[in-house]
């Protein structure tokens, strides 16, 4: 299952942007305010939403400049979450894409929250 958000501008360069993204601790101010977040190490953190569980997840991959991936650490679905990012003349273009192995029928339950949820993220880039 893949989900992409939309693309948020931001007035960085990509270098500072791919910086942040690489930081667990950066993550805190891109969550929605009514999240839990607790810092692991510099490279992994946890947060909880609602009645949802705690989704711990760690840096997977970056490639510097142009992606950086997370990944689930544990827990019943795998899955990742890539944020690429472009360059437009004096910003930085994100876009969040959730990709997981989600079975059709938890497919139908998740894919709108997921994508609420991608788009809070999203709509926090300009916090970075």
């Amino acid at each position: 299952m893949t989900i992409e958000s939309s693309t948020a501008k931001v007035n960085s360069p990509i270098e500072d942007v791919f910086k942040k993204l690489s930081q667990a601790s950066t993550y805190e101010r891109l969550m929605p305010e009514e999240a839990s977040f607790r810092i692991i190490n510099e490279s992994q953190f946890s947060f909880k939403l609602g009645s949802m569980p705690v989704i711990p997840l760690k840096m997977e991959r970056q490639t510097p400049y142009n992606q950086v991936v997370l990944a689930a650490d544990g827990g019943n679905v795998p899955f990742e979450l890539h944020a690429n990012l472009s360059t437009e003349e004096d910003q930085t273009q994100i876009q969040l894409v959730f990709e997981g192995d989600i079975n059709p029928m938890m497919q139908m339950m998740v894919k709108k929250p997921l994508t609420q949820f991608l788009e809070a993220l999203i709509s926090n880039a300009q916090k970075l």
